[in-house]
């Protein structure tokens, strides 16, 4: 017999249950009906009729749609949720009365009941359990010694001939933060590098694996992964551009033992068709020393916790992204939970460590808020910190929305303001500078190059100023016979191909095999290496003039035209225009209305987590 059999629920209460999402529905406006149906089910579960656990379950399981891992209780005390103008909407009791109500319920974590109140959150029971997993496993690496500490002297050594300006930097020269980060590492078995576009994360890290190689006492097994596959094939590149900049300077076994290649997450853990679980787990853990994951903005609470579930206890871990991108789509927000911003300090015993090997780090004075897993790079280079985009970059994640439109409407080169009304007009002439020449191309590496000129990006799908409306708009132009393929059309993945090894978010392009002449689609898998792919084994795709912000996460473009909504929208965030505007190297261009631009620099995402690596 199940748990859920076990239970012995009020016969009247189950009699009326499924007329009760039905008058919900009367009264709740922006919920879906499988969060009143698990409302009800578990209300049945648990035995209770009462009004304020209904609600006090579909509010949990509306916000795991919404990307929280619980419902936050102080965040919902004493408010109205689920109105409009033709619905009431249900108001919350206040927080103690609610806490005492919820309280007298079985659904302490050790009751194993299918919710569960944790620390003033209501969980999905699964949700908690992700969460306390991960957790366990992020303590357990930052306690234990993932081997001997690293000898000083040895260590000094390899640091400065992976940063050589250490060894000539003045007393009052700036800390070298790269420097920091890759040193800090060797103390721990779980870590995170921090910081925004051009900072030099992989810089940094392949430095560290360099480090670590340097530093070992046994050849190690290094892995390197990213949430998707572009993501993936992008830290491959990088890595293999950061190691030729080390050659003939550090030994060539340690080079040598950092890996040319990345998978993705899904690759590395092993799908199993059909199933959620993954081949590698704690009974069948990967055969690695270090991991390296990049674009961990990405990871959801799920994906992370099945990732740790895999790893050998002596693995190291570290963790590379931004947090201040966009969160996962799924629940959760890993990397922003554990990044904490600004950096607490070091502890005592960590600066010390550092102070050994020539590096001063800020201390923490609070007991148990040191971050010594944590390390920030702060200098970009891809933006110059007098330029626009590096500037409007800054503005925006701190939530400064008339001060990001006056920069946005200055007389920076790298940036500019297109008005709603001129929109129509100013992407057919970006069509006709940037898209229609990539068919001219004298050959596929040129074509590949102009694809990644110009991007435009939108922050939605649907709607006049959506993706689909502006590709729509685009192939009229491009493809005025509605061929379904044609030279030079720029092709998306959408859903994860195993077989033929394409995944949700590879872009390609249709070009013309050099032999046979026939349309082929072609995917990059290095610098001027290409993989052909018949058109008609390829898995469900889209063409791809406009892409959404979220698909960008993990590519770059020489320029990027972020074109707004006609009116502000739940999706709109400071997150994602941060993340859609740091995706251009060179020039950024933005088109819309200054209301909706300020509303979404205004919005900021704040996931409701429990997320910690120090316990209450």
């Amino acid at each position: 017999m199940t748990t859920l059999q076990a239970a012995q629920p009020n016969r009247a209460f189950t009699n009326g249950i499924q007329s009760l999402p039905g008058k919900a529905r009367q009264r709740l406006a922006n919920i879906q009906d499988i969060d009143l149906y698990l409302a009800a089910q578990l209300c049945q579960w648990l035995n209770c009729e009462a009004d304020w656990l209904f609600h006090s379950i579909a509010g949990a399981s509306h916000a795991l749609q919404q990307g929280h891992s619980c419902l936050y209780l102080p965040a919902w005390a004493d408010r109205t949720e689920w109105h409009s103008d033709d619905k009431p909407g249900y108001h919350f009791p206040p927080l103690h009365d609610w806490l005492a109500q919820l309280s007298q319920l079985p659904i302490d974590p050790e009751d194993n009941a299918p919710i569960v109140l944790h620390n003033e959150r209501l969980y999905l029971r699964r949700y908690w359990q992700f969460e306390t997993e991960l957790a366990g496993y992020l303590r357990q690496r930052m306690q234990a010694d993932p081997g001997q500490s690293p000898n000083t002297k040895t260590t000094k050594v390899a640091l400065q001939e992976l940063f050589p300006n250490l060894a000539t930097a003045a007393k009052d020269a700036p800390q070298d933060w790269q420097a920091i980060a890759a040193a800090n590492a060797l103390f721990n078995g779980f870590n995170i590098i921090a910081g925004g576009p051009g900072t030099g994360k992989t810089y940094t890290v392949t430095r560290l694996l360099a480090l670590l190689a340097m530093t070992s006492r046994k050849p190690l097994t290094i892995r390197m992964a990213a949430p998707t596959g572009k993501a993936a094939q992008r830290l491959a590149e990088s890595i293999r551009a950061a190691k030729s900049d080390l050659a003939g300077r550090i030994d060539m076994i340690a080079l040598n033992s950092i890996p040319d290649d990345a998978t993705t997450l899904h690759r590395l853990l092993g799908v199993i068709p059909n199933q959620l679980d993954f081949r590698h787990h704690q009974r069948n853990p990967l055969s690695c020393d270090v991991l390296l994951v990049d674009e961990v903005s990405m990871v959801d609470l799920p994906m992370m916790t099945r990732l740790f579930r895999a790893l050998p206890e002596h693995c190291k871990v570290i963790l590379l992204g931004d947090a201040d991108q966009l969160p996962s789509v799924a629940a959760g927000s890993v990397l922003a939970d554990l990044a904490q911003r600004p950096h607490p300090g070091y502890s005592p015993e960590r600066a010390k460590a550092l102070k050994s090997l020539g590096l001063t780090v800020p201390t923490s004075n609070a007991e148990h808020s040191a971050a010594d897993y944590l390390s920030y790079l702060y200098h970009s280079r891809r933006f110059d910190s007098a330029g626009g985009i590096g500037i409007l970059a800054r503005q925006v994640i701190n939530g400064e929305a008339d001060a990001s439109l006056a920069t946005l409407q200055g007389d920076h080169p790298d940036l500019a303001w297109i008005p709603a009304e001129n929109a129509q007009q100013q992407i057919s002439q970006w069509v006709e500078r940037w898209y229609r020449p990539i068919a001219s191309a004298a050959n596929k590496t040129e074509a590949f190059n102009a694809l990644f000129q110009f991007r435009l990006l939108c922050p939605t799908r649907v709607g006049p100023m959506g993706v689909e409306a502006l590709n729509e708009r685009i192939l009229r132009t491009l493809n005025p016979t509605r061929a379904p393929f044609f030279k030079g059309q720029p092709i998306m993945i959408t859903e994860n191909h195993y077989g033929v090894g394409l995944y949700n978010g590879d872009i390609g392009l249709i070009w013309p095999d050099d032999t046979t002449g026939h349309l082929m689609a072609w995917f990059q898998t290095g610098d001027n290496d290409y993989r052909p792919l018949a058109p008609g084994r390829l898995p469900r795709f889209e063409t791809v003039y406009a892409m959404t912000i979220h698909k960008t996460q993990g590519s770059e473009f020489e320029r990027v035209a972020m074109v707004l909504p006609e009116q502000a929208m739940g999706l709109l965030s400071r997150e994602l225009v941060y993340t859609g505007l740091t995706r251009a190297k060179r020039e950024l261009f933005v088109v819309g209305g200054e209301g909706v631009w300020c509303e979404g620099v205004l919005k900021r995402i704040d996931r409701s987590s429990g997320l910690t690596l120090y316990p209450k």
